[in-house]
């Protein structure tokens, strides 16, 4: 199953999130960050999070408490977690210095916080095309072996 870090403050915001994520079938699994320490420590398995699976894709918040999310974003992309991780910019912000900062930071799409519930089902709809391919293996059902080469 992918694996989705939303990197978000917002209480609210992260609920509506993972009931659009529901709503819209997406089959991955959300996490949270809610400001860039905990962020980095997740993304560097630190602490309570040395076992947790790293994210296929992380959805950036730009207005987090303590760090920017641009701050954050420079961070992600200056570690090696840059070269398997797709990350996609959620924000309120509509200003173009936001979205030109972050397209020199190398993120893979940057949209504004949608204003309606069916129009966050529309944009969560859109994230399985920044997942990074191949898809993960899947745990193999019980009982099944891999077919085997015939000998000639």
């Amino acid at each position: 199953m992918r694996e989705i870090l939303l990197v978000e403050d917002s209480k609210d915001d992260r609920d509506l999130f993972q009931l659009a994520l529901t709503r819209g079938g997406i089959p991955a699994r959300l996490t949270y960050s809610v400001d860039a320490p905990d962020t980095i420590m997740r993304l560097n398995r630190m602490g309570r999070y040395k076992d947790s699976p790293m994210p296929d894709l992380i959805v950036l918040d730009l207005g987090l408490p303590l760090y920017k999310g641009s701050t954050l974003l420079d961070m992600i992309r200056r570690s090696i977690v840059s070269k398997r991780v797709a990350v996609v910019v959620w924000t309120g912000s509509t200003l173009e210095s936001d979205r030109a900062l972050c397209d020199s930071l190398g993120i893979q799409g940057y949209f504004t916080k949608p204003k309606t519930f069916d129009a966050l089902v529309a944009f969560i709809g859109t994230l399985p095309r920044f997942f990074p391919t191949p898809a993960p293996l899947e745990p193999r059902r019980a009982g099944y072996q891999s077919p085997t080469r015939e000998k000639a």
